[in-house]
């Protein structure tokens, strides 16, 4: 075997078919009487001496699942070592083991997938060079990320370069970086929290959020916003993603934050839902109206609803300097232009001022189904509450409060 075995681990890009490795032990009384013990397993042809005398093997023998045991022994401290779990192991019981019997158990690689990070092996138990036990493993070696936790715009900035490239490895594109400035460094709420997983010195993962101005019974309410999830294209199949998300929640939460919220798109959304426990607002859509319909539109006035707070100076100015992008006022309504339609932004629900020369674009939910044949696209909304004193809170969903318009 490879001197490498000195350790008790073997990286998997090291491992190679032939491999072998072997593990020894004598098997005592105490040994059947603790394995029985754990099992649960007090059959008597292991524990009582009158019985095994009159069974076909004339004296107590040992529990043939514990040779099973001296496998897993060999996987967990020598090859693949530390980390590794088992899949699965077939077992052919050939002989009977008794007290004072040396076991020599033995593995040997018979496949590598580096892919799906699997290794089989046959697997060997040997009393007097007379195989006892014979079968086949496979065990699944998991990645171990060095992980970095941020809470600090100084501390993130060192990361700047790392991040671009990820992006671009991830999305085959290349990353905004006035934009990513504006999000995380500019941000006058607060310093952004971001999950960096490292495989040795390479980013592969990233998750992110930042705080957002956000008021509940006309109070501020510390909130963040979920940005960019990013993980490298080789590295899709390890649960990053979940794993960095709720890590940075549990940061968030510590930190005071009552929750977390965003637009997940249509291709992420049902992960958001189903593996992070977001409450999908999912029959909130962007509508094409006209001022005429929009006259027509009278959002209810609920109180302790969750908005963007639109009174906090600092937090309005910085949300409307997002760069590449100009907004401009029509009384109290926000509006951006695109094309020869204009995205309503925020709105005090006051259209007066909106001409007819436009078509506007609003965020509208289910309460206004009869403009659904006017539906541009489909824009969900979700949230993660920290704080279960929120159960049932209600959003007043505007534009503003995501970071792609």
């Amino acid at each position: 075997m490879s001197t490498s075995l000195v350790f008790n681990k073997v990286p998997l890009e090291q491992i190679k078919v032939g491999m072998q490795v072997s593990y020894s032990q004598t098997v005592t009384d105490a040994d059947i009487k603790a394995f029985a013990g754990v099992s649960g397993d007090r059959n008597p042809v292991h524990l009582d001496e009158e019985y095994a005398k009159n069974s076909k093997y004339k004296k107590r023998i040992a529990h043939g699942l514990m040779t099973a045991s001296y496998f897993s022994a060999l996987f967990g401290t020598k090859i693949p070592g530390e980390g590794c779990v088992y899949t699965s192991q077939s077992l052919n019981f050939k002989r009977p083991i008794y007290i004072n019997d040396t076991v020599v158990a033995t593995v040997i690689v018979t496949n590598v997938d580096i892919i799906k990070r699997k290794v089989k092996f046959k697997t060997t138990c040997k009393v007097q060079n007379k195989i006892v036990t014979i079968g086949e493993a496979e065990l699944y070696v998991p990645l171990e990320f060095k992980k970095v936790m941020i809470d600090s715009k100084k501390e993130l900035l060192k990361y700047k370069s790392q991040i671009f490239e990820l992006f671009k490895n991830s999305f085959n594109d290349t990353i905004d970086e006035q934009l990513w400035q504006w999000a995380y460094i500019d941000n006058p709420n607060g310093e952004p929290i971001v999950s960096l997983y490292f495989d040795e010195d390479k980013l592969v993962g990233h998750y992110a959020v930042i705080p957002i101005g956000f008021i509940y019974d006309q109070k501020p309410i510390k909130t963040v916003l979920s940005m960019t999830t990013m993980v490298d294209v080789s590295y899709r199949k390890y649960g990053i993603f979940v794993a960095q998300a709720e890590e940075v929640y549990e940061k968030a939460n510590a930190l005071g934050y009552k929750l977390v919220c965003g637009f997940p798109n249509k291709k992420s959304a049902p992960g958001f839902k189903k593996r992070l426990y977001w409450t999908l607002e999912e029959r909130v859509y962007v509508a094409k109206l006209t001022s005429t319909e929009l006259q027509k539109i009278k959002r209810k006035s609920r109180p302790n609803v969750i908005s963007f707070n639109i009174s906090d100076t600092d937090n309005l100015q910085w949300r409307l300097k997002k760069p590449n992008q100009h907004y401009f006022y029509k009384g109290n309504t926000i509006l951006k232009k695109i094309g020869d339609t204009l995205d309503i932004i925020y709105t005090d629900n006051d259209f007066s001022k909106l001409g007819n020369e436009h078509k506007y674009n609003l965020l509208i939910d289910k309460e206004f189904n009869q403009y659904l044949n006017k539906k541009n696209f489909d824009y969900t909304f979700g949230y993660r509450l920290f704080d279960p004193t929120l159960e049932g809170v209600e959003f007043i969903k505007d534009l503003i409060m995501s970071d792609v318009f």
